[in-house]
């Protein structure tokens, strides 16, 4: 099913992680898209929102789905907004790999508690 903005719906697009048998960071570039219904709350700001934890899962299983391998993700410690175009900053790595990559994640079709992820990890790792 195709959602606002074009984006599909538990599906992920573009270039990801290296296959399985290849560190997984080796040339990480990648988008993906995934649609997610979780745990969500509405914060004081009337903005519904998610856990780190559960927006984590949502960016690694769109990662994951996206290259068959299930990356480490970090999206600190702040609720997250679910507005539309919403941008947050995820760091990414590798079990035993002490790369990190910055990523783009903008939230988008949300409607209530049902929002989809777009995920966007940078070419280079972090200094």
């Amino acid at each position: 099913m195709v959602g606002r903005n074009g984006w599909s719906r538990a599906t992920t697009t573009g270039r990801g992680l290296p296959r399985p048998g290849r560190t997984v960071l080796a040339a990480v570039t990648g988008t993906a898209l995934v649609a997610v219904l979780t745990g969500c709350t509405v914060s004081a700001s009337a903005n519904r929102t998610v856990s780190p934890p559960g927006f984590e899962r949502a960016v690694a299983d769109a990662l994951e789905r996206e290259v068959g391998q299930r990356p480490l993700v970090d999206c600190g410690t702040d609720p997250i907004d679910l507005v539309e175009g919403n941008t947050v900053h995820c760091e990414i790595g590798a079990e035993g790999d002490t790369t990190v990559y910055d990523s783009t994640v903008e939230v988008g079709d949300v409607d209530g508690t049902d929002y989809s992820v777009h995920v966007q990890v940078d070419e280079q790792p972090k200094s």
